[in-house]
Protein backbone atom coordinates (compact mmCIF):
# COMPACT_ATOMS: atom_id res chain seq x y z
CA UNK A 1 0.00 0.00 0.00
CA UNK A 2 1.74 3.18 -0.91
CA UNK A 3 2.17 5.71 1.62
CA UNK A 4 4.71 8.18 -0.04
CA UNK A 5 3.83 10.83 -2.50
CA UNK A 6 5.66 9.69 -4.63
CA UNK A 7 4.06 5.99 -4.71
CA UNK A 8 0.55 7.61 -4.48
CA UNK A 9 1.49 9.75 -7.77
CA UNK A 10 2.62 6.18 -9.35
CA UNK A 11 -0.33 4.24 -8.31
CA UNK A 12 -2.65 7.17 -9.11
CA UNK A 13 -1.31 7.03 -13.08
CA UNK A 14 -1.44 3.30 -13.00
CA UNK A 15 -5.13 3.55 -12.28
CA UNK A 16 -6.28 6.59 -14.22
CA UNK A 17 -4.04 4.99 -16.82
CA UNK A 18 -6.57 1.74 -17.16
CA UNK A 19 -9.87 3.47 -16.37
CA UNK A 20 -9.30 6.47 -18.82
CA UNK A 21 -8.41 4.48 -21.31
CA UNK A 22 -11.48 4.55 -23.40
CA UNK A 23 -11.91 7.97 -23.27
CA UNK A 24 -13.77 9.36 -26.23
CA UNK A 25 -11.83 12.88 -26.09
CA UNK A 26 -8.63 14.65 -24.74
CA UNK A 27 -7.49 14.80 -21.71
CA UNK A 28 -8.47 18.70 -20.78
CA UNK A 29 -5.34 20.76 -19.45
CA UNK A 30 -6.08 21.04 -15.68
CA UNK A 31 -7.22 24.71 -14.75
CA UNK A 32 -5.74 24.45 -11.33
CA UNK A 33 -2.90 21.63 -10.97
CA UNK A 34 -2.73 21.56 -7.51
CA UNK A 35 -6.18 20.73 -7.20
CA UNK A 36 -5.60 18.10 -9.58
CA UNK A 37 -2.50 16.74 -7.63
CA UNK A 38 -4.18 16.46 -4.47
CA UNK A 39 -7.33 14.85 -6.28
CA UNK A 40 -5.53 12.24 -8.24
CA UNK A 41 -3.01 11.12 -5.28
CA UNK A 42 -5.77 10.66 -2.66
CA UNK A 43 -8.71 9.48 -5.19
CA UNK A 44 -6.91 7.33 -7.86
CA UNK A 45 -3.80 6.85 -5.77
CA UNK A 46 -5.43 5.28 -2.51
CA UNK A 47 -8.69 5.55 -1.92
CA UNK A 48 -9.74 3.15 -5.30
CA UNK A 49 -7.20 0.98 -4.10
CA UNK A 50 -7.90 0.87 0.22
CA UNK A 51 -8.06 -3.03 0.48
CA UNK A 52 -11.53 -4.63 1.41
CA UNK A 53 -13.89 -3.73 -1.62
CA UNK A 54 -13.26 -5.19 -4.47
CA UNK A 55 -12.73 -2.72 -7.76
CA UNK A 56 -16.57 -3.82 -9.21
CA UNK A 57 -17.74 -3.18 -5.92
CA UNK A 58 -16.06 0.08 -5.63
CA UNK A 59 -17.76 1.00 -9.17
CA UNK A 60 -21.11 0.32 -7.86
CA UNK A 61 -20.67 2.89 -4.56
CA UNK A 62 -19.18 5.43 -7.02
CA UNK A 63 -22.23 5.21 -9.66
CA UNK A 64 -24.08 5.51 -7.20
CA UNK A 65 -22.92 8.52 -5.76
CA UNK A 66 -22.54 10.18 -8.72
CA UNK A 67 -26.23 9.37 -9.61
CA UNK A 68 -26.91 11.22 -6.47
CA UNK A 69 -25.12 14.27 -7.39
CA UNK A 70 -26.87 14.54 -10.86
CA UNK A 71 -23.80 16.05 -12.67
CA UNK A 72 -22.82 15.18 -16.18
CA UNK A 73 -19.84 13.95 -16.04
CA UNK A 74 -19.56 12.45 -12.75
CA UNK A 75 -22.06 10.13 -14.10
CA UNK A 76 -20.08 9.42 -17.21
CA UNK A 77 -17.03 9.33 -16.55
CA UNK A 78 -18.11 6.51 -13.60
CA UNK A 79 -20.27 4.59 -16.03
CA UNK A 80 -17.24 4.31 -18.43
CA UNK A 81 -15.07 3.19 -15.17
CA UNK A 82 -17.80 0.58 -14.45
CA UNK A 83 -17.77 -0.99 -17.87
CA UNK A 84 -14.01 -0.54 -17.86
CA UNK A 85 -13.63 -2.51 -14.73
CA UNK A 86 -16.20 -5.47 -15.94
CA UNK A 87 -19.58 -4.01 -14.97
CA UNK A 88 -21.83 -5.30 -18.42
CA UNK A 89 -24.41 -2.78 -19.38
CA UNK A 90 -27.29 -4.64 -18.11
CA UNK A 91 -25.91 -4.30 -14.55
CA UNK A 92 -24.72 -0.35 -15.44
CA UNK A 93 -28.77 -0.40 -16.24
CA UNK A 94 -29.98 -2.29 -13.24
CA UNK A 95 -28.21 -0.15 -11.11
CA UNK A 96 -30.35 2.94 -11.89
CA UNK A 97 -33.29 0.47 -11.88
CA UNK A 98 -32.54 -0.15 -8.33
CA UNK A 99 -31.75 3.38 -7.34
CA UNK A 100 -35.08 4.50 -8.26
CA UNK A 101 -36.77 3.54 -4.66
CA UNK A 102 -33.66 5.60 -2.92
CA UNK A 103 -33.08 8.52 -4.84
CA UNK A 104 -36.70 8.86 -7.40
CA UNK A 105 -37.36 8.90 -10.94
CA UNK A 106 -35.56 12.45 -11.66
CA UNK A 107 -32.35 11.20 -10.67
CA UNK A 108 -32.40 8.51 -12.29
CA UNK A 109 -33.81 9.06 -15.33
CA UNK A 110 -31.08 11.53 -15.97
CA UNK A 111 -28.59 8.89 -14.75
CA UNK A 112 -29.96 6.70 -17.07
CA UNK A 113 -29.72 8.56 -19.69
CA UNK A 114 -26.10 9.11 -19.37
CA UNK A 115 -25.25 6.25 -19.00
CA UNK A 116 -27.24 4.98 -22.10
CA UNK A 117 -24.42 7.48 -24.11
CA UNK A 118 -21.64 6.00 -22.55
CA UNK A 119 -22.38 2.53 -23.57
CA UNK A 120 -22.66 3.59 -27.18
CA UNK A 121 -19.21 4.90 -27.36
CA UNK A 122 -17.83 1.46 -28.18
CA UNK A 123 -18.75 -1.75 -30.49
CA UNK A 124 -17.75 -4.14 -27.20
CA UNK A 125 -19.81 -2.38 -25.01
CA UNK A 126 -22.99 -2.33 -27.95
CA UNK A 127 -22.65 -5.81 -28.46
CA UNK A 128 -22.95 -6.56 -24.19
CA UNK A 129 -25.93 -4.45 -24.36
CA UNK A 130 -28.57 -7.67 -24.69
CA UNK A 131 -32.22 -7.44 -22.96
CA UNK A 132 -32.72 -9.03 -20.15
CA UNK A 133 -34.84 -11.78 -19.67
CA UNK A 134 -37.32 -11.01 -17.18
CA UNK A 135 -40.36 -13.13 -16.33
CA UNK A 136 -43.25 -10.12 -14.82
CA UNK A 137 -46.07 -11.11 -12.49
CA UNK A 138 -49.34 -9.66 -13.34
CA UNK A 139 -50.81 -8.96 -10.05
CA UNK A 140 -49.69 -6.81 -6.90
CA UNK A 141 -50.34 -9.58 -5.14
CA UNK A 142 -48.19 -11.95 -6.73
CA UNK A 143 -45.10 -9.61 -6.48
CA UNK A 144 -45.94 -9.05 -2.42
CA UNK A 145 -45.59 -12.57 -1.90
CA UNK A 146 -42.35 -12.89 -3.93
CA UNK A 147 -41.07 -10.19 -2.35
CA UNK A 148 -41.73 -11.27 1.00
CA UNK A 149 -39.78 -14.87 0.27
CA UNK A 150 -36.89 -12.80 -1.21
CA UNK A 151 -36.72 -10.25 2.03
CA UNK A 152 -36.76 -13.29 4.49
CA UNK A 153 -34.62 -14.97 2.10
CA UNK A 154 -31.89 -11.84 2.10
CA UNK A 155 -32.67 -10.53 5.22
CA UNK A 156 -34.32 -12.57 7.64
CA UNK A 157 -37.98 -12.96 9.10
CA UNK A 158 -37.37 -9.48 11.51
CA UNK A 159 -36.68 -7.30 8.28
CA UNK A 160 -39.82 -8.44 6.63
CA UNK A 161 -41.64 -7.99 9.57
CA UNK A 162 -40.30 -4.08 9.95
CA UNK A 163 -40.80 -3.88 6.37
CA UNK A 164 -44.69 -4.91 6.21
CA UNK A 165 -44.98 -2.92 9.47
CA UNK A 166 -43.03 0.26 8.40
CA UNK A 167 -45.16 3.46 8.58
CA UNK A 168 -45.69 3.53 4.62
CA UNK A 169 -47.86 0.53 5.34
CA UNK A 170 -49.73 1.74 8.10
CA UNK A 171 -50.61 5.14 6.99
CA UNK A 172 -50.84 4.66 2.73
CA UNK A 173 -50.91 0.93 2.23
CA UNK A 174 -52.25 0.91 -0.77
CA UNK A 175 -49.06 3.23 -2.21
CA UNK A 176 -46.75 0.89 -0.49
CA UNK A 177 -48.04 -1.98 -1.58
CA UNK A 178 -47.50 -1.32 -4.79
CA UNK A 179 -44.05 0.24 -3.96
CA UNK A 180 -43.10 -2.67 -1.94
CA UNK A 181 -44.86 -5.26 -4.43
CA UNK A 182 -42.82 -3.78 -7.63
CA UNK A 183 -39.15 -3.27 -5.37
CA UNK A 184 -38.68 -6.54 -3.83
CA UNK A 185 -41.20 -8.86 -5.94
CA UNK A 186 -39.85 -7.41 -9.50
CA UNK A 187 -36.52 -5.03 -9.02
CA UNK A 188 -34.88 -7.66 -6.59
CA UNK A 189 -35.79 -10.67 -8.08
CA UNK A 190 -34.26 -9.43 -11.90
CA UNK A 191 -31.06 -11.25 -12.38
CA UNK A 192 -28.39 -7.91 -13.62
CA UNK A 193 -27.53 -7.48 -9.84
CA UNK A 194 -26.48 -9.94 -7.15
CA UNK A 195 -28.49 -9.24 -3.50
CA UNK A 196 -24.63 -7.74 -2.85
CA UNK A 197 -24.26 -5.75 -5.40
CA UNK A 198 -27.67 -4.54 -4.94
CA UNK A 199 -26.90 -3.32 -1.28
CA UNK A 200 -24.08 -1.76 -2.04
CA UNK A 201 -26.01 0.50 -3.98
CA UNK A 202 -28.53 1.07 -1.22
CA UNK A 203 -26.43 2.37 1.49
CA UNK A 204 -24.21 4.60 -0.90
CA UNK A 205 -27.35 6.12 -1.87
CA UNK A 206 -28.84 6.27 1.55
CA UNK A 207 -25.51 7.88 2.74
CA UNK A 208 -25.44 10.43 0.07
CA UNK A 209 -29.33 11.49 0.78
CA UNK A 210 -28.59 11.66 4.00
CA UNK A 211 -31.21 9.05 5.13
CA UNK A 212 -29.43 8.13 8.30
CA UNK A 213 -32.28 6.11 10.08
CA UNK A 214 -33.03 4.30 7.01
CA UNK A 215 -29.44 3.79 6.59
CA UNK A 216 -28.96 2.23 10.53
CA UNK A 217 -31.82 -0.26 9.09
CA UNK A 218 -30.26 -1.11 5.94
CA UNK A 219 -26.66 -1.97 7.77
CA UNK A 220 -28.56 -4.76 9.62
CA UNK A 221 -29.95 -5.75 6.01
CA UNK A 222 -26.57 -5.46 4.78
CA UNK A 223 -25.13 -8.07 7.06
CA UNK A 224 -27.92 -10.29 6.65
CA UNK A 225 -27.26 -10.09 2.94
CA UNK A 226 -23.39 -10.91 2.78
CA UNK A 227 -21.37 -7.86 3.37
CA UNK A 228 -18.94 -7.77 6.34
CA UNK A 229 -18.17 -4.98 8.36
CA UNK A 230 -15.19 -3.87 6.44
CA UNK A 231 -16.78 -4.14 3.34
CA UNK A 232 -19.62 -1.65 4.75
CA UNK A 233 -17.35 0.60 5.82
CA UNK A 234 -15.40 0.78 2.39
CA UNK A 235 -18.63 1.29 0.64
CA UNK A 236 -19.54 4.35 2.99
CA UNK A 237 -15.63 5.65 2.22
CA UNK A 238 -15.78 5.05 -1.31
CA UNK A 239 -19.26 6.90 -1.74
CA UNK A 240 -18.13 9.45 0.78
CA UNK A 241 -14.99 10.93 -1.56
CA UNK A 242 -17.92 11.98 -4.08
CA UNK A 243 -20.28 12.95 -1.87
CA UNK A 244 -18.20 14.41 0.87
CA UNK A 245 -16.58 12.85 3.91
CA UNK A 246 -18.69 14.59 6.55
CA UNK A 247 -21.63 11.77 5.54
CA UNK A 248 -19.01 9.27 6.03
CA UNK A 249 -18.78 10.10 9.02
CA UNK A 250 -22.36 10.35 9.36
CA UNK A 251 -22.73 6.96 7.87
CA UNK A 252 -19.71 5.59 10.10
CA UNK A 253 -21.66 6.40 13.31
CA UNK A 254 -24.82 4.52 12.03
CA UNK A 255 -23.07 1.38 11.34
CA UNK A 256 -21.19 1.37 14.29
CA UNK A 257 -24.35 1.51 16.64
CA UNK A 258 -25.64 -1.73 14.59
CA UNK A 259 -21.65 -3.28 14.87
CA UNK A 260 -21.65 -2.93 18.40
CA UNK A 261 -25.63 -4.44 18.98
CA UNK A 262 -23.59 -7.55 16.96
CA UNK A 263 -20.49 -7.43 18.82
CA UNK A 264 -18.51 -6.78 15.58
Amino acid sequence: MATTVDELQQESAKLRKFFDQYLPYARPTPVLADYVKVQHELMWGRIWLIPGLDLKLRSYATISAQTCNGYNFGIEHQTRVGLTVGITPQQIRGIFIQLLYYIGVPATVFGLRIAHGVIDEREEWRAQDTPLDVGWLNSIEDMLKRGREIRIRHWGAQADKEIENSLAQQMVPEAADIVDGYHFGEVWARADLGPKERMVCILAALMCRGHMKQLKRYVRYALETGLNKREICEVFSQAGWYRGWPCVEDALEQAKEVFDERGL
